[in-house]
């Protein structure tokens, strides 16, 4: 008798702790995976390649100077706030300028389905457009609002070929440059630093759109930083168990 008493406490003891937590579902902790830094798969989205026999500018014959990026490899580049790790892929993003209109005017649904407090955008144009944005980029969140990060020449972007530039907003800096290489004899792609303004809802997606100037945008690769992966709402459960378990339910 005495064995099914201790055990019937300690039943009730369990319930006591559980019924809370269900209660209080969407205050619950941890809600997913936290992660420094998670790079976002652009590979299904390219639109022309790095590497290879054609320029990623035209998609015409010739090759550029991107063939001298660890392509199939993580490679750290310069940031606006330390060294930044950018999974390099054969393909990319090319959208539409002027100089180069066969290429798509944007590319949306770029899947991410994460929060994160920042992301760095690895990126250039080929030519330039001088008095207002060439591209933006849009992330999409959860709830279906949205936030735009516009790129600029001379603040946030440049040419390709202007690796010598200085860019006159912070959050922009060159991040990886070769020299003596055709076809501009020296060349270069920037990181810009994007931070959220909120970093506790679920990006859903990024746009990239150009906004049809004579600059044709480039984007090589995209890393979040300061992540959470989205949890589904079917495996909460399992999470608030495990958090129980654990000793470590509480509230955002």
């Amino acid at each position: 008798f005495s064995d099914l008493a201790a055990g019937v406490i300690a039943l009730g003891r369990a319930l006591m702790l559980l019924i809370p937590a269900l209660l209080m579902l969407p205050l619950v902790l941890p809600i997913g995976a936290a992660k420094d830094w998670e790079f976002v798969d652009i590979q299904p989205y390219a639109t022309s390649k790095v590497d290879g026999d054609v320029q990623w500018w035209t998609g015409d014959p010739g090759g550029s100077i991107l063939r001298e990026l660890p392509i199939g490899q993580v490679a750290e580049m310069e940031g606006p706030d330390g060294k930044v790790p950018y999974k390099i892929e054969e393909g990319c993003i090319v959208l539409f300028g002027t100089n180069a209109p066969k290429w798509p005017k944007e590319v949306k649904g770029i899947n991410v389905n994460a929060k994160a407090r920042f992301i760095y955008f690895l990126h250039a144009t080929g030519w330039e457009f001088v008095g207002g944005p060439s591209y933006k980029f849009v992330m999409n969140y959860e709830d279906g609002t949205s936030e735009e990060l516009l790129m600029e020449t001379h603040f946030t972007s440049d040419d390709w070929g202007h690796d010598g530039s200085q860019l006159q907003d912070e959050i922009s800096v060159w991040a990886w440059r070769v020299q003596g290489r055709p076809p501009c004899d020296h060349s270069g792609l920037i990181t810009t630093k994007w931070e959220n303004p909120h970093p506790d809802k679920v990006i859903t997606s990024i746009d990239a759109i150009s906004l049809g100037t004579s600059a044709v945008p480039l984007i090589v690769a995209i890393t979040l930083r300061d992540v959470t992966a989205a949890v589904d709402p079917s495996d909460r459960l399992a999470v608030i168990w495990g958090g129980i378990k654990r000793g470590i339910i509480g509230r955002r």
